[in-house]
Order: structure tokens, then C-alpha cells, then sequence
């Protein structure tokens, strides 16, 4: 039974984890599963478009049918069945009947409101997925940078060796020793702060998945991959394939039909009724008749201007709210495409920069440094202060690769799913 439930749990906390691949390293295609499946925003928002599908076929339903009974035509002064021919039992049932393409309307109105709310979701579903990956990309940073502090220690390290060496044979200054461990002392602040800071997002990105706690694990290593960055042809795709723009269309074609709608509130409604009556024999021993009756009767729609044309000026309001609703949607995408297009651009030469150039420059001045200053060549401040620029570098090269991610992130939910 012990067995049975360890082996039980084990799979469970197998299926919880996932996302994290057995090396410990955390994937971010199953990460983005995971949100798309688990997070609490988005699943209320598909409840809200399964909602808005139920209500499509109520919305072109009959009305109920009205059951009526009662009694017709009894004398107050004895209240008897048997003594007046006309009292009777009565039981009905009436039906109304909306004008001709009303229920076709209503149904319709209906189901481009579902297409709206579907809208909502994939833009919502964009947005998760953006903000998972903006997560994801933070942790990478504060990754880097750990790493980076850790070789930039290693330097120090050796340096400091250097400078005991050389002060150990009369040749160097305590004062650069204890430079060197100052220095030290400010990376290990740094680090805690790092740490911090990562504890800080894990615990966000738990959030974005739909867990009480933090994620655990890993984080890939990125490789900038290269995008298409003509900004006309992604706006142009951003416009055909937001959610956004669909919902915003749909909301339009639903105005349409609402004017439509309106208007059709001119034509009467029809309601038919069937009643039986049941007649009692009578106290001079005649059984008159039970009786039939049917009734046809139709509204009568004469407040027009009072509640018609009111209802349709409000519902093509309606039609042209959701229509600068979209051209300002469109406007909106268009400027974040073409300014996210140059920052990912910015940003891919500033990274070729670094990785070919400066990081490179700055590796050799330290290399050089070193050496130079072991022989008594080179002055420690000097070496110093090219640590702390490579430092700077690669925390700066690594800052940019997260950021150009982000923004490709940022242009991915811009454009739309078929970019």
C-alpha cells in the first residue's frame, strides 16, 4: 500500500514538473503549455467565450409559452358551477411569435458576440504568452549576470593573488590588496541582490502559470534568432491577424445587426392563443356544451419616437464606437510595430558590437594587464579598472540579449499568431 502511494505521488510531482527537463533545465515552449493550459485569467476568459456560444441559440429561441387557467363567468351571489350556462372551467395556452426575421437577427447578434469574446481570448492568450516569455528572458539575465560576477571574481582572485605576491617581496602596496577584497565584497552584494531579484520573478512566473509557489529550475540559454524586420509587412500582418482587430470586427458586424434589429422593432409581434372551457351540468338537469376559442393578437409598436428610433440611434452609436474602436487599434499596432522594428534592429547591432568587438577588446586589455602588472609593468588601478569595464560589458551585452528577446516578444504578440 506504502508502495503504492510513493509511486502514486511520484508521478504526479513527475506531471507537475514538466516544464523542468531532467538536467533541471526549465523549457520555455513547455512553459508557454503550461500557461496556455493553467493559467486562472485566461481559462476565465475561455468560460466567458463558451458562455457567449451558450447563449447564441437562446438568443434566437421562442419566447415561453404562457399555460392558462381559471374560471369564466361565475355568479358572486352563490358561486355555483350548475346555475348560469356561460361559467365555465377554463384551461390555455398562448404562444408569441416574433416578426419575421427577429429570431434570426437576435441569434445572429448573438453569435458575432461569440466571435468577439473568442477575440478576447486569443488577445489575451497572446499577452500570457508575451509576459511568460518577458519572465523567462528576465531569469536569463539575472542568470548571465550571476555568471558574469562569477568569472569577474575569478579575476579578482587572481589579482588579488598577484598583488600578495608582489607585496610579499617588497614590490607591491597592501592598499591593493585590500582594493581587491573591497572589490570582492561589492561583487558578493551584488550577488545577493541577483539572488533576490531572481527569487522575485520565479515566484511571477509561478503566478503566470497558475501555481502557488515559484518555478524551479533552469533556464535555457538563448541564441538571438534572426526576424524578418520589414515593419510594413509585419504592421500589414499585425492587421490581418491581431484577435484583437477580429474581435473589434466582430463588434462592428454585431452594431450592423442591433441597427438591423432596431429597426424590425416597428413590426408587431404575433401571439395565438387555444383555450377548452368546461361547462357543468346544470341544476335543471341540461349539460350545455364544453367550448373551443382561439385568439390571434399582435402588439401594437406606436411609441416610435419615444423607444424605436431612440433603440436604433443607440445601436448605431454602438456601430460607430466599435468602428473607431478598431481604427484606433489598427493605428495603435501599426506605431508598436514600427517602433518595436527599431529597438529589435538597435539592439541587434549593439549585441554584434559587444560580442565581436568590445568584449573582445576588453578581454585582451585585462589579459595584457595581468601579465603587465605581475612584471611591474602595468599600474593596479588601471587593471582594476578594466575589470570593472569588462564587468560592465558583459553585464551590458547580456542585458541587451534579454531585451532584444522581450522586444521580439513584444513584436510576436504585436503581429498576431501568423506571423
Amino acid at each position: 500500500m506504502k508502495i503504492t502511494i510513493l509511486l502514486t505521488s511520484a508521478v504526479f510531482f513527475a506531471a507537475f514538473c514538466v516544464p523542468a527537463r531532467a538536467d533541471g533545465t526549465l523549457s520555455l515552449s513547455a512553459l508557454l503549455k503550461e500557461a496556455r493550459e493553467k493559467n486562472p485569467g485566461l481559462s476565465a476568459v475561455k468560460y466567458k467565450y463558451r458562455a457567449a456560444l451558450a447563449r447564441v441559440p437562446q438568443a434566437g429561441a421562442l419566447p415561453d409559452p404562457m399555460l392558462m387557467t381559471g374560471i369564466q363567468n361565475l355568479p358572486v351571489n352563490s358561486f355555483e358551477f350548475d346555475e348560469d350556462m356561460m361559467t365555465s372551467k377554463m384551461i390555455g395556452i398562448s404562444q408569441t411569435f416574433p416578426f419575421f426575421g427577429k429570431r434570426a437577427l437576435s441569434e445572429k447578434a448573438a453569435s458575432e458576440d461569440a466571435r468577439a469574446v473568442k477575440g478576447d481570448y486569443g488577445e489575451d492568450a497572446l499577452a500570457l504568452a508575451r509576459d511568460v516569455k518577458t519572465a523567462y528572458f528576465r531569469l536569463y539575465r539575472i542568470k548571465k549576470d550571476l555568471d558574469v560576477l562569477k568569472k569577474t571574481g575569478a579575476l579578482l582572485e587572481s589579482l588579488k593573488k598577484i598583488a600578495q605576491s608582489r607585496y610579499s617581496v617588497g614590490m607591491g602596496s597592501m592598499k591593493d590588496i585590500i582594493k581587491t577584497q573591497l572589490e570582492q565584497s561589492l561583487l558578493i552584494d551584488r550577488r545577493l541582490a541577483l539572488r533576490k531579484e531572481d527569487r522575485t520573478e520565479r515566484a511571477a512566473l509561478g503566478a503566470l502559470l497558475g501555481r502557488s509557489g515559484p518555478v524551479e529550475g533552469k533556464v535555457e540559454d538563448i541564441k538571438p534568432e534572426p526576424l524578418s524586420l520589414d515593419a510594413k509587412t509585419l504592421a500589414g500582418a499585425a492587421i490581418a491577424n491581431r484577435p484583437e482587430i477580429m474581435a473589434a470586427s466582430e463588434r462592428i458586424k454585431r452594431g450592423e445587426t442591433m441597427m438591423a434589429l432596431a429597426k424590425k422593432a416597428s413590426y408587431p409581434d404575433f401571439t395565438v392563443s387555444a383555450q377548452y372551457m368546461e361547462r357543468d351540468r346544470q341544476n335543471n338537469g341540461v349539460r350545455p356544451s364544453d367550448m373551443v376559442s382561439a385568439v390571434v393578437s399582435i402588439n401594437l409598436p406606436i411609441w416610435r419616437r419615444s423607444k424605436i428610433e431612440p433603440g436604433i440611434r443607440e445601436a448605431a452609436l454602438l456601430k460607430s464606437a466599435a468602428e473607431e474602436e478598431r481604427d484606433a487599434e489598427e493605428n495603435e499596432i501599426k506605431a508598436r510595430v514600427e517602433s518595436l522594428v527599431e529597438q529589435v534592429k538597435k539592439d541587434d547591432r549593439m549585441i554584434k558590437l559587444y560580442r565581436e568587438v568590445i568584449i573582445p577588446e576588453a578581454n585582451d586589455d585585462i589579459n595584457a594587464g595581468l601579465a603587465g602588472y605581475e612584471v611591474g609593468k602595468a599600474q593596479y588601478m588601471d587593471l582594476l579598472d578594466s575589470i570593472r569595464t569588462l564587468l560592465d560589458y558583459q553585464t551590458e551585452y547580456y542585458n541587451r540579449v534579454a531585451d532584444r528577446e522581450t522586444k521580439a516578444a513584444d513584436l510576436e504578440a504585436a503581429t498576431g499568431p501568423g506571423r
